[in-house]
């Protein structure tokens, strides 16, 4: 058999590839995500702080209301039952609009016409087929808290 030029470098230029492609294989660690709508729950870290949302009385039981943490954050509560509150990151997983409110038992999107249910936020009807991101809500007192 009789090893020219061309045979050489592709053999070579093979080798370098694989040896090239298993160091990058041995060194790549995973990286956790998180969507961007991704909840407290789904997190592993814990809540980096809390926050006063406002009076428990303030959601009348079958509605909502909005509060805005941040220009990045607007926080839906919703009260599906008396003693049940679910908070929401507000932004619709379809296009990124504010939700507006709680209607007819489910939170509405008025961009699209998305409708998420107001106890788990999982889409309903419209464009949106991913639910709103869960946010831990906890109720001390009077008060509503948000830990974000």
């Amino acid at each position: 058999m009789t090893l020219n030029r061309r045979t050489a470098l592709t053999g070579i230029v093979a080798t370098s590839a694989a040896f090239t492609l298993a160091a990058c294989a041995s060194e790549a660690q995973p990286v956790p995500t998180v969507s961007p709508s991704a909840t407290l729950e789904e997190s592993s870290s814990p809540p980096a702080s809390e926050q006063l949302l406002g009076k428990a009385s303030e959601v009348i039981v079958g509605s909502g209301m909005k509060y805005k943490i941040s220009d990045a954050l607007t926080i839906l509560v919703t009260r599906p039952a008396l003693d049940t509150f679910r908070a929401f990151n507000a932004t619709c997983t379809h296009a990124g609009c504010i939700v507006t409110g709680v209607r007819e038992e489910q939170i509405v999107c008025g961009c699209h016409g998305a409708r998420f249910d107001t106890d788990s936020g999982e889409p309903q009807s419209g464009p949106a087929r991913s639910a709103l991101g869960k946010i831990t809500i906890e109720v001390r007192g009077e008060d509503l808290y948000a830990l974000i």
